[in-house]
C-alpha cells in the first residue's frame, strides 16, 4: 500500500510570518488527505515545546512522522565541522526515535574547501556506517538521497551507487524524482538501478527556464519531470511504503493554497 507524506521545510517562511502557524500547517495536511509529515529534524533540536506541540497535534489528527530529514554535513573532513556534524546526527537520531520515525534521512552534505568529490563520498560513507548500527537497533532505517545542491558529490546515479557500495548496502536510498536533473540525468532512466536499494520516494516537479541550472520548481503535475512514468514503475515493482510530496509555493497562502491540489495530483498517479 502506498502512503502519502508531505514535506514541510518549504513552508518555513510562511510559518515564521503572521500568516501561518505549526498548528495550522498540521491541520491543513490532515484536511488535505496526507497520511504523514516529513519535517526537518533540525528545527526541533533544543525545542521541546515544539516537539510536544507536534506530537499532540499529530495524535489529534491521526498523522504520523514516518521520515525526518536530518541536515548534517558528513562530507566534512576530520575536525570541528565533522565533530559538529556527528553531534547533529546523534541529536537528530534521538529526535527521530521520539517521533517513531521509520526512516532517518540524511541530507545537506557538501564539499568543504578543496576536498575532492571522491574523498567527500568516502567521508559520507564512513559517517553513515558510524551511525547505522545505532539506527537499526532503534528499529529505524538510515538513508540518503540524490541531493541536487551538491551535483558533483552526491547526485548522479554513479556517485549515489558509490556510497551504497561503500556502505555495503546497509544504508538505503531516498529516490528523488527531480534531483537527478542537476547532474544531467533523468529519474526514469535511473529507476532500475536503485529500486532494490530504495526505501522512500520524493516527488517534485520542475519547469525549464533560462537560469544557470536550466530549470526551476513548478506546480506539481504541470512540469517536465516524468512523475507518472516513475509512479508506474513504482507500482510495477511492487513497492509498498511512503512517497512524499515536495511542493514549490504557489501564491501567498502557503500550504493551504498549494498542498490540497498537489497532493491530489500525486495520489492520482497511483490510482
Amino acid at each position: 500500500m502506498i502512503k502519502y507524506a508531505v514535506m514541510t521545510f518549504m513552508y518555513n517562511g510562511w510559518l515564521n510570518s503572521d500568516k501561518g502557524s505549526h498548528e495550522e500547517l498540521i491541520d491543513i495536511l490532515a484536511e488535505s488527505g496526507a497520511d504523514g509529515i516529513e519535517a526537518f529534524c533540525n528545527q526541533f533540536t533544543g525545542n521541546d515545546e515544539l516537539v510536544r506541540l507536534y506530537q499532540k497535534r499529530m495524535n489529534d489528527t491521526g498523522l504520523t512522522m514516518p521520515v525526518m530529514d536530518l541536515i548534517a554535513n558528513l562530507a566534512a573532513p576530520v575536525g570541528p565541522q565533522r565533530d559538529e556534524a556527528y553531534e547533529i546526527m546523534r541529536r537528530g537520531i534521538d529526535l527521530c526515535e521520539s517521533f517513531h520515525a521509520e526512516i532517518v534521512h540524511l541530507a545537506g552534505c557538501r564539499l568543504v574547501l578543496e576536498t575532492p568529490p571522491e574523498t567527500g563520498r568516502k567521508l559520507i560513507a564512513e559517517g553513515l556506517m558510524d551511525f547505522v548500527d545505532d539506527v537499526e537497533k532503534r528499529g529505524m532505517t538510515l538513508a540518503f538521497e540524490d541531493f541536487d545542491p551538491s551535483p558533483d558529490l552526491i547526485c548522479s546515479s554513479e556517485d549515489c551507487l558509490d556510497i551504497i557500495r561503500q556502505t555495503k548496502n546497509r544504508v538505503k536510498f531516498v529516490f528523488d524524482t527531480g534531483n537527478f536533473e542537476a547532474s544531467g540525468e533523468h529519474a526514469e532512466d535511473n529507476f532500475a538501478k536503485f529500486v532494490e536499494h530504495t526505501c522512500h520516494f520524493h516527488f517534485k516537479d520542475f519547469q525549464a527556464n533560462d537560469s544557470p541550472k536550466g530549470y526551476c520548481g513548478a506546480q506539481f503535475g504541470k512540469g517536465m519531470i516524468k512523475n507518472r512514468e516513475i509512479a508506474r514503475m513504482i507500482k510495477e515493482s511492487g513497492y509498498s511504503g511512503w512517497v512524499a510530496l515536495e511542493s514549490y509555493l504557489q501564491g501567498e497562502n502557503g500550504p493551504r493554497e498549494t498542498v490540497p491540489a498537489e497532493l491530489n495530483a500525486l495520489k492520482s498517479l497511483f490510482v
